[in-house]
């Protein structure tokens, strides 16, 4: 009988039934020093696993029904459990605590052992990179960072749940386009999600990125909107067009959202509409679908709605009408 998952089912890591293999397979693709399970068990339900790996960003869906032990070596990236049924604990140098399904985990931090136990083993892992969330912050602020990023949890904070949809928002998006993506949308998509993290958890910086960041010159929002322009077909690069304005990517934003009542994404999603929009008048082009992705848009059903609300009809319409006209 075939063992399915659920989650990331169109990025297999393994499925087996046998624990021999089941330990193989944790060591191997995920750095498990330690994998403590019933035989029987496994031989009754099977452990699964499947990843997804970007840049700096890595996703796991993992299962397994019954009791279970882990424990992972050092890894340069931190991890944030979101569980979709079953529950446990954490502990990781002097930081303990619980895994469930009411809130994502506690931020385990990287560089650090970790030892977890689970009644039940159903979880949806976020990993992202230690030093892209460095540097990530490091652009919002404008600066170097002094200290080492530390990560505080409180399961009230309500930002904690709008970050479990999102993740698992982008779990179901990406599993269901992403080997049809282009490199432009995986990279923001990638981008986006990191952000999201580190906005959302709160850490040591988390109080200066809520401090109201100080202005930009009138003509940073311009240079910005030509870097754009000029590299529309390419990830929209926020180091880039902090040091091209030369403020902090927070003064940034905040620049754009008062001189233009836009944010830098909304302005280059209008200039990718625009591109989109010419490359459908073009006889033979690329399928409505291709130009979608090609133009950075990860949804091809939320491109087609931006088209309608930005020209007031929608991508087939167009490629419709300019197609009568040529007959």
């Amino acid at each position: 009988m075939p063992i399915r998952a659920n989650l990331l089912s169109n990025y297999p890591g393994f499925a087996t039934r046998d624990l021999a293999q089941a330990r193989d397979h944790m060591s191997r693709l995920f750095g498990a020093t330690r994998f403590e399970a019933a035989q029987n068990g496994v031989e009754r339900s099977g452990v699964r696993a499947n990843i997804l790996r970007l840049n700096e960003v890595c996703l796991i869906w993992a299962q397994f029904k019954g009791p279970l032990r882990l424990s992972f070596g050092e890894g340069s990236f931190v991890r944030q459990y979101f569980t979709v049924s079953g529950k446990g604990r954490f502990s990781a140098g002097a930081q303990s605590g619980e895994i469930s399904v009411h809130s994502p985990s506690p931020v385990i931090p990287a560089f650090t052992p970790v030892d977890l136990e689970f009644e039940q083993y159903n979880q949806l892992v976020l990993r992202i990179e230690y030093k892209a969330l460095k540097r990530y912050l490091g652009v919002l602020l404008g600066q170097d960072l002094s200290k080492e990023l530390g990560f505080h949890h409180n399961a009230a904070n309500p930002a904690l749940n709008s970050l479990r949809r999102s993740v698992f928002l982008f779990v179901s998006d990406y599993n269901a386009r992403g080997k049809n993506l282009s490199d432009l949308v995986t990279a923001e998509t990638e981008r986006m999600l990191t952000m999201k993290f580190l906005m959302s958890n709160w850490h040591n910086y988390t109080t200066s990125l809520l401090r109201q960041p100080p202005r930009s010159a009138p003509s940073a929002v311009r240079k910005v909107e030509e870097y754009i322009e000029a590299n529309w077909d390419k990830p929209i690069d926020i180091e880039t067009m902090a040091l091209i304005a030369n403020v902090s990517a927070r003064s940034l934003f905040r620049e754009f959202k008062r001189d233009r009542g836009y944010s830098p994404a909304a302005f280059a999603k209008q200039i990718r509409l625009n591109r989109a929009r010419e490359m459908l008048e073009q006889a033979d082009g690329p399928s409505v679908i291709q130009i979608a992705y090609k133009c950075g848009f990860q949804n091809p059903s939320h491109f087609a709605k931006d088209f309608e609300l930005a020209f007031g009809e929608l991508p087939s319409e167009t490629l419709k009408r300019l197609n009568g006209r040529r007959t």
